[in-house]
């Protein structure tokens, strides 16, 4: 896939590559120290994000193809969950790389509140997704539950605070 058709299905980074960099050239004079610190370390975890993304990628279809195979063994709970657990991880990945890059495309601060607490609840739904119900505990449950119900009530009131910008 090239990154015109990636900006044409997300227009909210459309020209926004990492390495934008006659943008960068242009502004870099104009930056404060720390704006340049901050642009060079944000680009730097983007690439280790970008790193982790590939390596997660290659393992779970080196894995995947392992697991096809086993024939009618792979459809076992746990090599199931196994590789559902590892597709989980590449999403929870790219969303956070795709929230740096929106942050530095609108020129804010890294950690948009409102995108952390999106990735926070990527990660408890991936728990309980991969949650052995079973050996699970009713206060596990109860925990996780209230997490969620938590996490969500939080990024409804993020995109209250957004949608009401007269507060």
């Amino acid at each position: 896939m090239s990154f015109e058709t990636d900006s044409r299905r997300h227009p909210e980074v459309q020209g926004t590559a990492m390495f934008k960099l006659a943008e960068l050239k242009r502004e870099w004079g104009q930056l404060s120290l720390y704006d340049r610190f901050e642009q060079v370390v944000t680009r730097i975890i983007m690439l280790f994000i970008s790193a982790a993304i590939l390596d997660s990628l290659v393992l779970t279809a080196i894995r995947l193809i392992s697991d096809f195979q086993l024939g009618f063994a792979f459809t076992e709970k746990i090599l199931l969950q196994d590789i559902f657990g590892s597709v989980l991880t590449i999403l929870i990945l790219l969303e956070f790389n795709h929230s740096i890059a929106l942050a530095l495309k609108n020129k804010a601060g890294v950690l948009q509140a409102r995108m952390v607490v999106l990735i926070g609840i990527l990660v408890v739904v991936r728990k309980i997704m991969l949650l052995d119900f079973k050996s699970a505990t009713p206060e596990n449950l109860l925990g996780y539950g209230g997490m969620a119900l938590a996490l969500g009530m939080l990024y409804w009131l993020l995109g209250a605070k957004q949608r009401d910008p007269g507060n």
